[in-house]
């Protein structure tokens, strides 16, 4: 039996668990299933506590169970909707840098060589949207590459 699958859907912005793919009687591992884009969904969509330094809200999020954790899990990508998109560089520069981090433990862990993300803004129809490029290169170097929009 399989472990779980994220499927990520950008219309609904949301992830949700695919159970066609639970009942399969297929047996995998991070390194050979889709596990590696549920891990990437899991490390990009969960809210990590802000820094000690984030003044915007009272609120820093995160996970109860990181409080004793040497490495957190999840990004900080949530705070971007809370800062303005009007310094475009800056927004972009924080939006790779908190995917970055909150993949980094892929590389970390030998399931990956490399991991990348570029982030760019996309123009909607009213909405500015922000496109995350990942990029992972496996420890047998082979080269994935998913991509994910946000409403900014």
């Amino acid at each position: 039996m399989a472990d779980f699958k994220l499927s990520y859907n950008e219309l609904n912005q949301s992830a949700d668990l695919d159970l066609e793919y639970i009942n399969s009687e297929t047996i995998v591992d991070i390194e050979t299933g889709d596990d590696l884009i549920t891990s990437v969904i899991i490390s990009l969509l969960s809210d990590r506590v802000a820094d000690d330094d984030w003044t915007y809200t009272l609120d820093k999020r995160g996970w109860w169970g990181d409080a004793e954790n040497a490495r957190p899990i999840g990004s900080n990508l949530w705070q971007l909707s809370i800062l303005p998109t009007s310094n475009t560089q800056e927004y972009l520069m924080r939006a790779e840098s908190y995917a970055n981090s909150a993949l980094q433990w892929l590389v970390d862990d030998g399931v990956c060589k490399t991991v990348s993300c570029t982030a760019s803004f996309v123009s909607g129809s009213a909405n500015k949207h922000l496109n995350l490029d990942v990029t992972l290169t496996k420890a047998d170097s082979s080269v994935l590459r998913y991509a994910y929009v946000w409403n900014a």
